[in-house]
């Protein structure tokens, strides 16, 4: 188990350096994240490379017995670079990112390649083989802030490219986005624009997806073009790259990104800006879980919150003992590496608001100590289980596609959720909704993208949102139930093919037969609550609300609000398909009612669960020579489960010896 912070020296004087190293080291902390944003310090003229204050600062790192994880410095670039070539900065929704921001840059740019290139190999070259450096981060939260797509004239020209060496004809693009409805018939490459800001009436959905699809490929190829450059430079030296929450804000195809790193690392802030309140924590364990997830193997938080944090603003301040909570969370969820964001507070530029471990001066703070101590305690216990496979019956599935798709067509005004204008993400907090109720009962469980999962391991399978299908792993779902597997599969399941088209079939689909239900009504609901009976227990649910018709599958809940035509009418079924199960869950249900399902499906799985209030978390981890039990409180108050009374923002963990 590793403990760190993310370091930017440059940004202090040669007096602090070897005070800010012992400082860290007194706490436990043994590794740092460098250089992440520093082009313009290596390359401040254009072919002028001057990496001497990096190595300076490596080797006082070695002499400390410190190692680093070096950042590629491509997130933000120098003035220089877009004064000389203007294409390499990025258009988003008509707005020019221009230099004095961050994240600005044109990925379908050559010119912006060309200098990567340059740039990336030159570092590697110079500092990969330095006995301190034990890896790499590839540039800093690739996508983010909107980053992922670009409206630019650049980004189009390669856009049609990337149509052209798709679909080879024009006829060929034409029928599969079928441009005959609205006559919008191309007859040359040239004539595609792209799908940008309107004033009204939207572009095709097929070509939306395209135009997602192609982004995604181009940003996998970038990381792809630096990990090259660094392996070959830098040998035997670990890769990763930071995410962020939420998963599915970028259109980006994380899991097929991470085919060219060797572990997932993210950055965990759950509290940013002017939150009122830090995020529940299910939906924290389901960012964690997601990471996890993406490689199926233990992960990095590079950027652990270790103040509050916030650019403009400011809201909650974690009250003491939370952010030691946090911490031990995401070991508990999976992290074999925390890297605290950030040492000390900056005292100039656009990040004065962020604060770390120290303020802007070099005090120790609550925080500090709090961590410290921490750090001491779970130290030993996450020495055995942290870097071991964290066990689980249940998986919650997603699938970038038809996150993809529920942007741009959310169907429901209740999956629609902008809490910035270039952030959509009404598909994320449904999946976390989902995954929160298994977490509430204490099930571990596993969140995994759909393409990439072997069913085989689990005895119940959740899919959500799964309206655009693939025929490939409708097969594999179909073999999964046959053999005595629970499938739980959401509302609008089996909507459309994988070229945005809707089936010439009634909901679910290609599932009909396996759920022994179909659906030809259905009502968008928004985030009015709709009430419905699950046996004699009331329910609400919201968003969409299914009228399903059973040809073979049981009734399990009926909805039962008067001011609805459908009252008495199915929500829920469930279909003995094989040796298993297909449960049919037609709305969005609330928490508790998540929980009811989630209650009567376990009992049919034989999967244990238990509730023991809102704010109590348990998990169990296999360690190498011990297993563990562990329950965190998340309120700031004393909280039983079962018979044991945890003290407030208090992590206990339970030896368990192996059987």
């Amino acid at each position: 188990m590793i403990f760190g912070a993310d370091y930017y020296p440059e940004q202090w004087t040669p007096k602090d350096w070897e005070e800010d190293i012992r400082i860290m080291k007194g706490m436990g902390l043994s590794r740092v994240r460098l250089a992440e944003f520093s082009w313009a310090l290596v390359e401040p003229k254009e072919g002028k490379f001057d990496f001497s204050f990096w190595k300076k600062m490596l080797d006082l790192f070695q002499k400390h017995k410190m190692d680093v994880i070096l950042g590629t410095p491509t997130a933000t670039f120098p003035p220089w670079l877009a004064k000389k070539y203007p294409d390499v900065l990025q258009v988003r929704d008509g707005v020019l990112r221009s230099i004095g921001t961050r994240r600005q840059a044109c990925f379908s740019s050559p010119n912006y390649r060309k200098a990567v290139i340059k740039v990336v190999t030159k570092m590697a070259q110079a500092l990969g083989n330095h006995p301190a450096v034990i890896g790499w981060q590839i540039d800093n939260e690739i996508g983010h802030e909107g980053s992922d797509i670009d409206h630019s004239e650049t980004s189009l020209k390669t856009f049609r490219l990337w149509l052209k060496a798709k679909y080879k004809t024009i006829q060929n693009l034409n029928d599969t986005w079928g441009n005959i409805f609205w006559g919008v018939i191309f007859n040359d490459w040239n004539e595609i624009p792209l799908p940008g800001p309107h004033v009204s009436a939207g572009y095709n959905p097929s070509m939306i997806q395209d135009f997602y699809r192609f982004h995604s490929d181009t940003i996998v190829d970038f990381v792809k073009l630096q990990s090259d450059i660094v392996r070959k430079f830098s040998p035997n030296r670990k890769l990763t790259t930071n995410l962020y929450p939420s998963p599915f804000l970028p259109v980006i195809d994380m899991s097929e990104l991470f085919t060219h790193l060797d572990y997932v690392s993210w950055d965990n802030y759950p509290t940013w800006g002017d939150q009122e309140e830090p995020f529940p924590h299910p939906f924290i364990s389901a960012m964690h879980q997601y990471n996890r997830g993406l490689k199926d193997l233990p992960f990095t938080v590079m950027e652990q919150i270790s103040g509050f944090q916030g650019h403009d603003t400011l809201g909650y301040l974690p009250a003491p003992g939370q952010v030691q909570l946090w911490m031990k969370q995401a070991i508990v969820q999976g992290a074999e590496q925390i890297i605290f964001f950030r040492y000390r507070t900056a005292r100039f530029g656009q990040e004065q608001l962020c604060y770390g471990i120290l303020d802007h001066d070099k005090s120790l703070t609550d925080r500090y100590l709090e961590l410290q101590r921490g750090i001491s305690e779970i130290l030993p216990e996450a020495n055995d289980f942290a870097s071991e496979h964290f066990p689980a019956d249940v998986a919650v599935l997603h699938d970038i596609e038809n996150a993809r798709n529920f942007k741009h067509q959310p169907i429901s005004s209740g999956l629609k959720h902008s809490p910035v204008p270039f952030a959509q993400v009404g598909y994320d907090i449904e999946m976390a909704t989902w995954f929160a109720g298994l977490n509430i009962l204490n099930v571990n469980t596993h969140f995994l993208p759909v393409s990439k999962t072997d069913f085989s391991k689990y005895k119940v399978l959740v899919l959500p949102l799964y309206a655009m299908v693939n025929d490939s792993i409708v097969k594999k779902l179909e073999q999964f139930v046959r053999e005595g597997g629970i499938l739980i599969l959401g509302y609008r399941a089996g909507l459309k093919d994988k070229n945005s088209w809707m089936l010439d079939s009634q909901v679910p689909g290609p599932f009909s037969e396996m759920a022994g239900v179909k659906v030809r009504k259905f009502e968008a609901v928004g985030n009015r609550n709709v009430n419905f009976r699950f046996r004699v227990l009331p329910g609400t649910c919201s968003k969409i609300c299914e009228i399903l018709e059973p040809t073979t599958a049981k009734v399990w809940a009926r909805y039962s609000d008067n001011k609805k035509f459908y009252k008495g009418k199915p929500v829920i079924t469930c279909n003995r398909f094989g040796k298993g199960s297909v449960v049919y869950v037609g709305a969005s249900l609330s928490p508790i009612s998540f929980m009811l399902l989630y209650r009567r499906t376990l009992r049919m799985a034989g999967i244990p669960f238990t509730f023991y209030g809102p704010t109590i978390e348990r998990s169990f981890r296999k360690g190498k020579s011990e297993n563990y039990e562990i329950f965190i409180n998340h309120s700031g108050k004393k909280t039983f489960a079962g018979f044991k009374l945890l003290k407030p923002y208090e992590v206990r963990i339970l030896p368990k010896k192996k059987k």
